[in-house]
Formats: C-alpha cells, structure tokens, sequence
C-alpha cells in the first residue's frame, strides 16, 4: 500500500515541524542574492538554479512543449499555435470531430489527415492510463481493474502501430505504448520498442522522451541518464530526480563517445553540487563550450559564491546550505563568518580567471559571460574594472534586463571603494538607489557597505528604507540579519527589523551621532524618501538614545534627551489607553518603580505623586540621587531605599523593564550570556545597583527594623523570588518570619522613623 508509506513520511515530517522551538530564519530567509535568475535566462533549468532547499521544483518558463512545436511544424506554420497547445492541454478525445473549435482539429480535417486524427484520438485515450491512481485510490482496489484495462489498450495500440505506415506516426504510437508500459510495469516491452523504433532514429524530443522511459530499465547506462538530461527539456528535472542516485559519472565518462557527450557527463554530475564546481565547468566548456547546461550552471557557480560571500558578509548568517545546527565546535562570531566570507572571495578569483580566459564567442550565449565576470569583479573588490565593465556592456547590450541589475553593482562599487571614514552617497548613486527603491536587498546590501565604512548615517537610513521596503511590499524579500555589540561574541540575535538592530548592537555614542547628523529639513528627492523611515521614526529613536544613556546609568545624558522630546510622545506612549507601535499594552508602567512592585501590596506612602514616564522616572531618580548623597539630610536611608526599588523594578523582574529594554524575555532555558551584547545585561539580570542602594540604605538605617527590611531586600535583588534571606535569618534571626513573607513589610517600612 504505497499511500501508507507516503502517510508515514507526512507524518514523521509533520511532528519535525511541530518540535520547533519557535521562528529562526533559514534558507532562503537569509540567502543573500542579488544576481537573479531572472535577470539571465536559463530555460529549462529553472529547477536546478542555486536554492538552499537544494532539489525543488520550478516550472519551466518555455512556453510550448516540444511535442507542440512539432505538430506545429507539421502543420507547415499554418495553425495558430496557441490552438494546437489548447487541444493538447485541454482537449478530450470526444472533441475531436468535424465539429471542433479548435483550428488545429479543423485544420487536420480539412486536409484529409485521418491517420493522424485516429492517432490523437488513441493519444487521448491513453490519458486515463497515464497514472498509478495513487491519490484516487489510496487502498488500491482499483489497480488491477486498470492494469486489465491499460493492457487490453495497449494491445489495441500494438494493432495499429502494425497497420500504420507512415514513419511518422509510428514512432508516436511507439512512443504511447512506451509510455503505458512504463505505468504498467512491463520494462522489457520498454526496451523492445525503444530498441526496434528509436535506438537507431534521429535523435529528436521524441528520441530522448523515450530514452528518458528507457532509463528505468536495467539495460539503461550512466550516459543515457545524461544525455536525458541535457537535451531533453521536457524530462530535464525528472531524469535528475529519478536517477541522480544511479548515476556514475565514471562509467558515463568510458561510455561517452565524442566531447558532446562528456559535456552533457559533467554537466549532470554538477547541477546539484552544491560545494565548489569550477573544476566540472572547465570540463563542461572544454568538451563543449555550446553545451545547454553551461549557462545554467555558470548562474549556479554565481549563486553560490553570493551566498558564500554576501550571507555572512551582509547580514553575519553562515551560507543558506550550512546545515550544522547542533554543531558546537564551531563559534560562530562576526569575525569568524567575516573571515569565512573573505576566504570564499579568494575562490571567486579562480572562477574569475577562468571567465577572463573563455573564448565568449564559442559560448551558446555570451551575455552571461560576461554579466558572471561583472558579479566576480565585484566580488574580488576589483571595483574600478567592474564599472569599466559595466559601462562596456550597457553600451554594447542597452535593452538587456539585466542592466537593471548592473546598475545596483554599480552604486556598490561606488560606495565600496571609497575610504573608510570618507564614504559619501554620490548624486549618481543617489539616483540609482531611488530608481532601484523597491530592491531591499540591494538596499539593504548598500547600507552595510555606508557602515562598514563608518557613515552610519546614510547606511541606516538605506536599512531603515530596506527593512520598510521588505516587509510592506515584497514579503519574500523581507530580510533577516544578525549581529552584537561585540564583534567577537558568539551570541548573535537575529534581526528582521532596523530598530531591533540599532537597540541590540549600537552603543548610545554611534546613535547619538547618527541622530546629530540626521537633516529633518532636507527635501530633495533622496532625502525625502530614503530618510523617510529615520525622520518618521526621529522622536522614537530619541528615545531609544535616552534608554542606551540609562544602560550606562548615565542620568544626566538621559535625562537631557528625554527633556528634549515633546511632552506629547510620552504621552502617546508607555499608558493603556493610547495605542501607539510602542504600547498595545505592552510597554506601559504597571506601577510607580519607587514606591511598589509587582505582585506585592504596597508598603510604602507614595510621598511624591506624578506621572510615570521616562523622563519623570529619570528626573526623580536625579533629584533622591542627589537627596540621598546630602550627608546633611537626616532621611538619607529613605531616599537611597527608594532609589534601590526604583533600579529593581527596572530589571527583568520589575514592574518598570520598559526604562531598559524596548522587550523583555525571562528565558530560563537561554545561555547567561545570550544578551551579552546589551551594555546592562548584568544589572538588568542581577539587579546590582539596586544591591548597592539596598546596602547603602541599610548602612545609613536608624532602626533595627529597616536594617533588617533593607538587608531582605538587598538579598531578594540578590537571589530573585524565591529567596530565603539567609543574611535575615542571621542578623535579624527574631525579625526572620515577618520579613519571609511580604504582610509585614508595611510595619518595618514604617519603624524607620520610630
């Protein structure tokens, strides 16, 4: 019962699925390209273009079959054959009558062609026959009904093959039966007719369609499949799926009898490889430099290089095919896939000087050529030749479409070979970007280049632009990159987003200098769109400069640029009423920090009352700073206690996180350095400061039960909830019981001034 098997597949593959722990980008979520197929033809290889499911299905772009392009011919051009395609895809044997709507039916009627028209009737009829059933028929109670019933037509058929003449239609009716042969299982009557009709025939589609049913039988070679494959459009993607595990390339190789066919041998031995391949290119040229595989797999080679180099080196992603996801021996940091990407430059040479010595008059097709030398010039950082090339090509090929995409290198090139600390967005790369705005990858792609080369400036306002662009329009350009703080941390967070980015990895210096550059007044056409995203988002990332100060407890800095933002976005933010990007009930204040904490009665008079925002918390945090610092001031422990509750509530298990972070996690499962790249991981975990004022309180408490409620709490910033205040039961042994629960806190509170 094959549909079981096929059931338990599904099912084992369903509960992978259903194991995963949640979204991470993979594949083509972060396979980085820019050299598209579609910008270089390649038909009836659309299947085997670099993609990091490595085998899947693609339908070919051709627009005819081949059997349709020969019953065109056999009409002498005479019937449109847009009809002759309709009566094939969509025709029954029924409709073939004097009656017909279809020209090319009228047109074989007309001309008295009624050998052909019984063919095409036999042809039609032998449709239902054409399959094993299996989605109808999943316990296969049907299948020996229509085995009997294929082999009584199939001796039908045999009849009148042997009553037919014509040459023509004979191999066609040979060709049927082969077909229902196959369905039928009877390999030997296979090679009989392949044998006795085809073998020593003109090799034409029909030739290698049935060389391709051929292959299934024993007596099939190594070469065969090869040669299936390489002129065989129609059976191109089947021949490689159905035999790529029979195939041995040095039997191929001693069977070939001319270099045609030690072409088409390499060719079929490298359209899956997805390691480096030059070595079966080379071979492929030399033998045949006009081989239909060639241009298919120079696009492959392209493909794989970008993802090589431009994966890691864009977005700090190992390439789409490195499957080692449970693999610790590897560190993977910014510098090591940075190292990974320049190593994979050094083989980019090599395929480009291979390309510089190929003869692209010999080739089939020498736009490819030399659209691969353009990427690989580019690649090698041989930008100076790149944009002598591209100019040479635009001026030779002005309407190629892949122009488009030249375009795009050449503002990489541009931006890429300007010094570091210097790099500026030209007027001529400025109006390349904006023609080229809907290109996120390419966008984003540039943006790094900007801040590789320090101008952090332009190259956010291309990511921002890029991650807009990417998640609005085109969802399957949407791009994914990762990144931290510290170039040598294994820790890398992915990011599909540019604040995300800029949260997790810039330090509050690089922002603020990104922030002090950005023009809100420009309004030429670059600026008004590019800047659109940074300009819209200005006040937000105030914010977000405001918090990375905070990170650093540097208060004063803080404090400064949450002053400077308008009293309205606060107010628009951080509250459940209003629904801004930035709330949703999600970042608001829960409680005062100073004064009250989660899931605990409060115990403490809010002496002050004011609206909790940032800039209020921050403000207050500076005026008790400096209240506790008073050695004059005889409520120092009170000021520097509620400064700790304040420096509490704001880490991971406070009521106040969102003074820290933009999101939150309590992951119990992740590694204590996950979010290294976070200047305050350590406080914002283990609630240091608010130990210190903890501790400060205590050292300046004038009661022996605030001592104690400081020193319990202190070790509740220390442990997290639960503790069992050890320190407590030592010092404060007959005040233990009140202060391991929380309905006395109010009395000891309160004792501080008796």
């Amino acid at each position: 019962m094959q549909n079981w098997k096929l059931s338990i597949i599904v099912f084992f593959s369903s509960a992978f699925t259903a194991s995963a722990c949640g979204f991470s980008p993979f594949g083509e979520d972060i396979r980085f390209s820019l050299f598209l197929p579609k910008y270089i033809k390649v038909q009836g290889y659309e299947s085997f273009c670099y993609h990091s499911d490595l085998l899947y299905y693609e339908e070919s772009e051709s627009i005819f079959s081949a059997n349709v392009l020969d019953w065109y011919q056999f009409t002498g051009k005479q019937v449109d054959i847009s009809h002759i395609k309709s009566f094939f895809a969509n025709y029954d044997y029924r409709d073939i009558n004097e009656k017909s709507d279809n020209l090319f039916v009228q047109f074989l009627y007309k001309n008295k062609q009624y050998g052909v028209l019984k063919y095409l009737i036999n042809a039609k009829k032998t449709e239902p026959f054409n399959s094993v059933l299996f989605e109808n028929d999943a316990w296969e109670l049907q299948q020996a009904d229509l085995q009997s019933q294929r082999g009584l037509f199939i001796k039908k058929i045999e009849n009148d093959l042997q009553q037919e003449n014509d040459v023509f239609l004979q191999r066609k009716y040979a060709f049927l039966i082969i077909r229902l042969a196959y369905y039928d299982n009877d390999l030997h009557k296979i090679e009989h007719l392949f044998e006795e009709y085809f073998k020593n025939s003109n090799q034409d589609y029909l030739y290698y369609w049935s060389l391709y049913f051929f292959c299934f039988t024993d007596k099939a070679t190594s070469l065969d499949i090869a040669n299936v494959f390489e002129h065989s459009e129609d059976k191109r993607y089947a021949s490689y799926y159905y035999f790529k595990d029979r195939f041995n390339l040095n039997e191929a190789l001693q069977l070939s009898k001319n270099s045609c066919e030690k072409a088409s041998v390499y060719a079929f031995a490298s359209i899956q490889k997805i390691d480096r391949n030059l070595v079966n290119l080379k071979a492929v040229y030399q033998n045949n430099p006009k081989s239909k595989s060639l241009e298919a797999l120079l696009l492959r080679e392209i493909n794989k290089l970008e993802d090589w180099i431009y994966t890691p080196y864009y977005t700090n992603y190992l390439s789409s095919t490195v499957y080692d996801f449970w693999n610790d021996s590897q560190k993977e940091t910014m510098n090591t896939l940075q190292n990974r990407s320049e190593n994979d430059r050094l083989y980019a040479k090599e395929v480009l000087d291979f390309i510089t010595n190929v003869n692209f008059g010999k080739t089939d097709n020498p736009l490819p050529w030399k659209s691969a030398e353009i990427q690989l010039l580019f690649m090698t950082r041989k930008y100076d030749q790149c944009l002598q090339k591209i100019e040479m090509f635009v001026k030779e090929n002005p309407d190629e479409k892949v122009i488009g995409q030249f375009e795009q290198i050449k503002a990489l090139c541009l931006v890429s070979k300007q010094e570091k600390g210097k790099a500026e967005v030209t007027e001529e790369v400025q109006k390349i970007v904006l023609k080229q705005s809907l290109n996120a990858k390419f966008l984003f792609a540039l943006g790094r280049e900007l801040e590789y080369r320090e101008n952090y400036t332009d190259g956010l306002a291309l990511i921002s632009y890029a991650d807009k662009i990417g998640q609005s329009i085109y969802d399957y350009d949407r791009i994914f990159w990762r990144g931290n703080r510290l170039r040598t941390s294994g820790n890398l967070d992915y990011f599909y987003s540019y604040f995300d980015y800029l949260d997790f990895v810039y330090d509050a210096q690089e922002l603020k200098k990104v922030l002090d550059s950005i023009d809100l007044s420009a309004a030429n056409p670059y600026q008004k769109n590019i800047y659109s995203v940074l300009k819209n988002d200005y006040l937000k990332l105030k914010d977000l400069l405001g918090t990375k100060f905070l990170r650093e407890n540097n208060l004063p800095e803080a404090y400064t640029v949450f002053k400077s933002m308008d009293n309205g976005y606060w107010e628009e933010n951080y509250n459940a009423w209003e629904r801004t990007e930035l709330d949703y009930g999600y970042h608001t204040f829960e409680q005062n920090p100073f004064y009250d904490f989660k899931y605990t009665t409060g115990f403490i008079p809010h002496q002050e009352k004011f609206i909790v925002s940032k800039l209020s918390v921050v403000e207050h945090l500076l005026k008790f700073q400096k209240l506790a610092d008073d050695t004059k001031n005889p409520d120092r422990d009170y000021y520097y206690f509620i400064i700790a509750n304040c420096y509490y509530n704001m880490s991971d298990e406070g009521n106040s996180w969102v003074m820290r972070r933009f999101s939150s996690t309590s992951d119990y499962w992740s590694y204590s350095s996950e979010y290294e790249s976070y200047i305050d991981e350590a406080e914002y975990r283990n609630r240091l400061l608010a130990q210190n004022y903890y501790r400060l309180a205590y050292q300046n408490a004038k009661s022996n039960k605030f001592k104690a409620l400081c020193l319990r709490m202190e070790e509740l910033a220390a442990d997290g909830y639960p503790s069992q205040f050890p320190k407590v039961k030592e010092e404060f042994s007959e005040y233990y019981k009140d202060l391991s629960s929380c309905y006395s806190l109010n009395q000891y509170f309160l004792s501080r001034t008796k």
